[in-house]
Parts: structure tokens; sequence; C-alpha cells
């Protein structure tokens, strides 16, 4: 019987595209060619157009006239609505988890491992960024909700190039860090609204990062 739970050839070629693409060795507006990638990844065009279609839904790439399948280039305007939206679905996923003793116990349980390896990381960027995304989307899995988590997984793709877009200083790291511990310990008492100021304060710091090195053209 064929694993469901292992990823496809196509999901493969979308991680490693993804990865690229988070990364900027692959930029706004470059184009990706089927041809090129089949040649790239020794497959027929069949596995590179689900590929490229998963990208779409990510969020990642987007289909152009005359030019076909680009990397997604996001305007400001774009930037400062998709952090919008996750502070609103982070603050719902926050009121959820510090709802009852159950729920505080099974979100900090989930956030302090993350949190501690998020602090032994704070030397490396590229793991560091990789930690900062799994306690946002762990705060939102924890939350029990059925609704919010595949929400949030719409926005996490442009997230994530928008998190290394905004490279982060040794003091914006600390800051980072802090910021978290706070959040938990707000958490940890119950405390769903200083948590979600915290966090959306913590989210515009994100959020102004990253415009700024759109502005610099980084």
């Amino acid at each position: 019987m064929e694993d469901l739970t292992r990823p496809s050839f196509a999901q493969k070629i979308a991680r490693v595209l993804a990865e690229e693409i988070v990364e900027r060795r692959l930029l706004p507006g470059q184009k990706l060619r089927e041809q090129a990638l089949a040649e790239r990844f020794g497959t027929s065009r069949a596995p590179i157009r689900e590929a490229l279609y998963l990208l779409g839904q990510e969020g990642l790439v987007e289909r152009t006239p005359r030019r076909g399948t680009v990397v997604k280039r996001y305007s400001p305007r774009e930037v400062e609505e998709v952090y919008r939206i996750r502070i609103l679905l982070e603050e719902m996923a926050l009121r959820r988890a510090c709802d009852g003793l159950g729920m505080v116990r099974r979100a900090t349980a989930a956030l302090e491992p993350i949190l501690e390896d998020m602090a032994a990381s704070r030397k490396d960027a590229r793991r560091y960024h990789e930690l900062n995304v799994l306690f946002h989307r762990k705060l939102v899995e924890v939350s029990g909700s059925p609704v919010l988590p595949p929400v949030y997984t719409q926005i996490e793709g442009p997230l994530r190039m928008f998190l290394r877009l905004s490279v982060m200083s040794r003091e914006d790291v600390e800051k980072s860090i802090e910021d978290h511990r706070r959040i938990l310990a707000a958490i940890a008492e119950g405390d769903a609204e200083r948590a979600a100021r915290i966090l959306g304060a913590h989210e515009l710091d994100g959020m102004n990062r990253a415009l700024e090195a759109m502005r610099e053209g980084r």
C-alpha cells in the first residue's frame, strides 16, 4: 500500500524551491521555467507543474501574463497586510491557549523547548529564523482550534520570506528572544491580553524591519 505520509516527488521539489525562495537564491520576479526545472531535477514537466502549483498555494510564486510562473514579488502594502493578519490570528490563538489551566499547561509545554532552542541558536541566523517560525506556528497549533492552523498556513510562506529579508542584528535577536520569553511568561499566567500586547509590538517590529529592508533594496 502506498505510504500517504511520504512526500511525493513534486512535494520534495516544492520544498527545495521554497527554501531557495526564502533564502533569496531565487529572487522576486525571477521566472521559473518548467523545462529548465525538469532538466535540473531529472523528471518530466508533470511533477514540476505540481510543485509550482504547491508553491502558488503557499504564496511563494504566481503566474503572470506572458511570463509564466515567477517568484512572487510582494508590495509594502501586502507585507503590512500579511503581518496584521498574522497578529489577528495569533491573538485568537493566545486567547484559546490561555483558556483554562489545562490549555495553559499544554501551550507552555509545547513552547518552552522551542524557546530554549532559540536561545541556544542566537548566533545561527538561519536556524534562529526556523525556530522563530516554529514557535509561532506551534502557538497556533496548540490553541486547539480546527480553523486557525489551516488559515495560518496560507500566510506562513510569505512570512518566512519576510523574516529572512529582514536580517536581524545581534541586538534584534536578543530583543526577539526576550519578547518570546515575555509572551510565554504571560501565557503561563493565563494572561492572554498581556501576551497579545507583547506579541503585537513584537510583530510590528518585524514588519518594520522587513519594510525597511525592502526600501533599501535588500
